[in-house]
């Protein structure tokens, strides 16, 4: 048999280190069972390693094999996506030694709320993006990022309008916090703090007496960009103050009245004390 030639191992013609090589855009089936819940997630995903000057290639397939070997190991129940980022990483240093690594992994979840008024049973979905940053004399660090649609309700056009009238426009909101595995919350309660922060709650299904609800409550509680990203950062510094986090808002309205858009974003910690 001919014996194969590792190419990657060769010095490259323009010997320059790179911060991040490796796959992305690579999608899998990942179930997660957590509190007698079963979580069936597809994530995309992202995992990239440092490559030193004097090799030219990184071995992609080790990668790959890192990630799906974690993910699709029956024998390993996984507890949480944020356990699994750092068991990959790990993995993937037996095969393609680095000094440091970064893994990302993007996937819809689904929480279970009800209309105010009709109270119908109804899934919404919030976007998820769980970062794992390992690094060589450095503390692992793990990013947790949920989106949620809201709303905003101009308070200085209601104020000004002598029939109250106003513009309401829809809204992202992202609550990120970074920290230790063992500090971090978990999506439902992040989620929990994002749905609490805008004038009014957004639905997916809403019969006429909700929608009447939702308009009565948004107008009775008018807010800018800035008031609902600074309630985001009150709510979870509020929610997690028992953990040590980074905390970043950022929230973005999709103006009705303008063709521009508004944003505003800020960040805080918590000491977990």
């Amino acid at each position: 048999m001919k014996k194969q030639i590792e190419t990657q191992n060769e010095r490259p013609r323009d010997e320059i280190s790179l911060d991040y090589v490796g796959i992305t855009n690579f999608k899998t089936l990942l179930i997660i069972t957590r509190n007698g819940r079963t979580f069936h997630l597809a994530p995309m995903i992202e995992a990239t390693i440092n490559l030193p000057a004097n090799m030219k290639g990184a071995h992609m397939s080790r990668i790959s094999e890192s990630v799906v070997e974690i993910i699709n190991d029956e024998r390993n129940a996984h507890n949480s996506v944020e356990e699994l980022s750092l068991q990959v990483l790990r993995k993937l240093k037996e095969k393609h030694p680095y000094t440091k690594a970064h893994l990302s992994l993007n996937f819809d979840f689904f929480y279970e709320t009800e209309t105010p008024k009709s109270k119908k049973k109804t899934f919404e979905v919030t976007n998820v993006t769980v970062e794992t940053w390992l690094e060589e004399g450095k503390e692992d660090k793990i990013s947790i990022s949920v989106e949620y649609i809201g709303n905003t309700v101009c308070p200085h056009a209601l104020e000004n309008n002598p029939e109250k009238r106003t513009h309401v426009q829809r809204a992202l909101g992202k609550l990120s916090v970074k920290g230790e595995v063992n500090q971090l919350p978990s999506f439902e309660s992040m989620v929990k703090v994002l749905r609490k922060s805008f004038p009014a709650e957004t639905y997916s299904i809403l019969k006429t007496e909700d929608e009447q609800s939702v308009i009565d409550c948004m107008h009775d509680n008018p807010m800018f960009v800035e008031d609902v990203c600074r309630s985001i950062l009150a709510k979870a510094l509020q929610e997690f103050s028992k953990l040590k986090l980074e905390l970043t808002a950022t929230v973005k309205s999709l103006e009705s009245i303008h063709k521009h858009d508004v944003i505003a974003k800020g960040s805080t910690k918590t000491d977990g004390k």
